[in-house]
């Protein structure tokens, strides 16, 4: 039996690395694209340096997944540049698409993001309407919608992980972890963003979730064997929102309030049912006890 394969774009990011390494350690051939030179290579990963619209059907040859992680992910940037950033995500995508639907690809897996649920009422499922509120989240809205209707049309299976507030231990720069050490070791204040009047918590509260559960997610999406629907949608998450303020207690200063931004909604968490039940995945990484553990182990390096 031919071992399997799977092409993962987005490489050089944030999030990809762990699922290429994810994918690789569960016995995947994989090949992993990205249109930037890849700095840490992951011994025996194929790397393909390419745009993802300049994909062809021979570089998908013998692939069986695809997982499709090359999206302009920043929400203040999707606000100053609507045009251009929807071209590029939705656009590229589209594209991908119709080459793996040629090479007869079996799954094509989505990250979308839980941002896209606004104002809904909490806890949020997955059957709940899109609220997007900035670009970026129309942006996964109208992907997912993309998703399911290609399933119907072109019969390639696609599914959707829509991933709550992601960490890892190299933190994105534009994250809140690193936003916060950055402040920290500057001597500034952190600064904390006000809730609405009559909240009962001070700042925001937000699911997060390790970047290794959220690879074992896309495994455990890539080898389901009934996905149940077409094109489907999974929350991913732990379902324990954290309020940002205990993320500034851990790391520690002093903190500054700022008013609500009005792209920001007071809460996100996740109810799992269904990603439990169709999935059988659960998060394992606690993340105030990994948050602890982490800035120890910071503080303990610069002695």
């Amino acid at each position: 039996m031919s071992k399997r394969k799977a092409l993962i774009t987005g490489s050089a990011g944030f999030i990809a690395p762990y699922v290429i390494n994810e994918f690789k350690n569960n016995g995947y051939d994989v090949i992993a694209v990205d249109k930037q030179e890849v700095q840490d290579k992951i011994d025996g990963v194929s790397y393909l340096r390419k745009d993802v619209r300049d994909i062809t059907v021979s570089d998908l040859q013998g692939v069986d997944v695809i997982g499709h992680f090359a999206f302009l992910t920043n929400i203040p940037f999707s606000i100053q540049s609507p045009c251009a950033t929807t071209d590029e995500n939705i656009g590229m995508t589209v594209t991908l698409l119709k080459v793996a639907t040629e090479a007869k690809i079996r799954r094509f897996l989505y990250p979308s993001t839980a941002s896209l649920y606004g104002n809904n009422p909490l806890p949020w499922t997955e059957d709940m309407p899109g609220d997007p509120i900035e670009p970026y989240s129309f942006q996964k809205v109208a992907t997912e919608i993309l998703l399911k209707m290609w399933t119907k049309r072109y019969g390639l299976e696609t599914a959707t992980l829509r991933l709550f507030q992601v960490y890892a231990e190299n933190p994105r720069q534009d994250g809140v972890i690193s936003i916060f050490l950055r402040a920290k070791r500057a001597g500034r204040p952190i600064t904390l963003t006000e809730t609405a009047p009559g909240s009962k918590y001070k700042t925001a509260r937000r699911d997060f979730i390790h970047l290794e559960d959220v690879a074992r997610a896309f495994l455990a999406a890539a080898e389901c064997k009934d996905l149940q629907e077409e094109g489907p949608a999974f929350n991913i998450a732990t379902g324990i929102p954290t309020e940002i303020a205990v993320v500034a207690e851990i790391i520690g200063g002093d903190v500054q309030y700022i008013p609500r931004r009005n792209y920001e909604v007071e809460c996100h968490q996740a109810d799992l049912t269904k990603t439990q039940r169709v999935l059988n995945w659960e998060a394992k990484i606690e993340f105030v006890s990994w948050l602890k553990e982490y800035v120890s182990k910071k503080s303990e390096a610069k002695r």
